[in-house]
């Protein structure tokens, strides 16, 4: 028998092997996909097969669907045209498992050249076209080497052009040596180690260590899944032995994490950072809990796993335990890393001491805007206000102090150094009053400006030369220096 007619024989056997599998994971990649974004399933592309003939390529859809392309034909990392599962497709390299589909069909064999778009095969110099002479592969020396080349671009730079400049250069070299040199052998080696590349280079070690914190949480999270469906057993049944109910705790087990890890994927659980928590990322949390909860006990019903009298109550037991769980502990994780920052912002000797001036709707916000710099020069002691009902309240934490008579013991008493004003529905003379006051103090006086598109009519102050206030379209800045330093 031919190399030929041996390694056509490989690819009808592993591609049908390889097509299995496919089938296996269509439904689960199917839904994924779909809920991910609208359009189809698979993306057929052009390619570049033997001897210069333009065939359809088979993939599952990782990019958006456009009515017409968008962007170049090569993708680098953190494409924003790259949908959330198609960036965990590609990491996998599930997205290629189609491929085996023009691997049955005689369009592409297991081991040759990378297929290339035709846009970039015009690219190729007239040495190098001796590629088009075989079969492109779907493992190959440039697959294996550049298993993940979409991490080779430096940014801001044109992807097409650094691409024929710079990476095809390497490229070509390679692949002429595989023709040249092509033996069955050597491509039973080429598989084997595509296979090894796949696996390991799905997770690198730069990888693990820029994603650590949204790693741990998932390592976490799957202990969490685990450890609650097995207290929910516990609370449901009072303990059990070493009986049916055990058993069946046991079958269920693994379904627990195989079920609801990628219903926490698909609703981001790990995309957040913790110390930006909101409760609009709690309510993702708690929707794809929900989610997640029905999908294992539809699947658990369904699958016989759950049947001779087993308790529902337990998955609703269990729903409880993890949310419970899971909010809490994220929650947590937030305070401490606020508690951390505080200290540590405490030990800084350059923080000013500041008071904001008015407890309403524009001391909020002007708090907010303090709370959320990314290096933050002020420790906040608290508000004062005019209005005695708001007296010894508390706005995110902060309270309010007391009210203008009180502002020279509480600069004594904190050793406030600036007043931040905050009040928006006041007129020029009670503005020239305020700044009167912390002048005499010998308070520096700031004055926080609302965004004009808060209000339907504007209604601001600006600071005049000689220290008088009159009306103004209101300035996008933040803070406006009352005074000259």
């Amino acid at each position: 028998m031919g190399t030929h007619m041996m390694t056509r024989c490989l690819d009808i056997i592993l591609s049908l092997v390889g097509i299995l599998l496919l089938l296996l994971m269509l439904p689960w990649l199917a839904i994924m996909i779909k809920l991910d974004t609208p359009g189809p399933v698979f993306y057929l592309c052009n390619r570049v097969g033997k001897d210069g003939k333009i065939f359809k390529m088979f993939k599952f859809r990782t990019m958006h669907e456009t009515p017409v392309q968008l962007g170049p034909s090569v993708s680098a990392h953190g494409d924003p045209r790259v949908t959330t599962v198609g960036r965990i497709l590609r990491r996998l390299k599930l997205n290629e498992f189609p491929q085996f589909i023009n691997v049955f069909k005689g369009e592409m064999t297991l081991v040759g050249p990378r297929p290339e778009s035709p846009d970039l095969a015009e690219a190729y110099p007239r040495e190098a076209r001796k590629i088009f002479s075989v079969k492109p592969g779907l493992v190959g020396p440039n697959q294996i080497l550049g298993r993940n080349e979409e991490e080779w671009y430096p940014p801001g730079v044109d992807h097409k052009r650094y691409y024929i400049d710079h990476i095809l250069p390497k490229k070509l070299p390679l692949d002429l040596q595989y023709i040249n040199d092509k033996s069955f052998f050597k491509d039973l080696k080429y598989i084997f180690l595509g296979l090894m590349a796949t696996m390991t280079g799905a997770l690198r070690r730069q990888h693990l260590a820029d994603n650590r914190c949204q790693l741990c949480m998932l390592i976490t999270d799957v202990c969490l899944c685990l450890c609650s469906f097995f207290l929910a057993h516990l609370l449901r049944y009072e303990g059990f032995s070493l009986g049916s109910n055990y058993n069946q705790l046991l079958k269920l087990l693994p379904w627990v994490v195989v079920l609801r890890l990628p219903v926490f994927i698909y609703f981001g659980f790990y995309h957040t950072l913790v110390r930006y928590l909101t409760i609009f990322d709690l309510k993702k949390v708690f929707t794809g809990l929900v989610v997640s909860s029905i999908l294992l006990a539809t699947f658990a019903f369904f699958a016989g796993l759950a049947n001779n009298g087993y308790a529902r109550g337990v998955f609703l037991i269990d729903w409880f335990c993890l949310t419970t769980l899971m909010i809490a502990y994220r929650l947590l994780l937030k305070m401490l890393y606020q508690g951390n920052k505080a200290k540590s912002e405490a030990s800084g000797n350059n923080r000013k001491h500041i008071l904001i001036w008015g407890a309403g709707d524009a001391g909020e916000l002007c708090l907010r805007y303090l709370l959320n710099e990314i290096n933050p020069t002020y420790d906040i002691v608290g508000f004062i206000d005019d209005d005695l009902k708001k007296r010894g309240k508390k706005i995110r934490g902060v309270p309010v102090l007391g009210d203008r008579h009180h502002l020279d013991i509480l600069r004594q008493l904190y050793q406030v150094q600036e007043v931040i004003v905050a009040i928006y529905a006041a007129d020029p003379y009670e503005l020239q009053r305020i700044y009167a006051t912390c002048q005499n103090l010998g308070l520096k006086t700031r004055w926080f400006r609302l965004d004009a598109k808060v209000v339907a009519k504007p209604d601001f102050f600006i600071v005049n030369h000689n220290n008088t206030f009159t009306r103004a379209v209101p300035s996008f800045d933040r803070l406006a220096t009352a005074s000259k330093s």
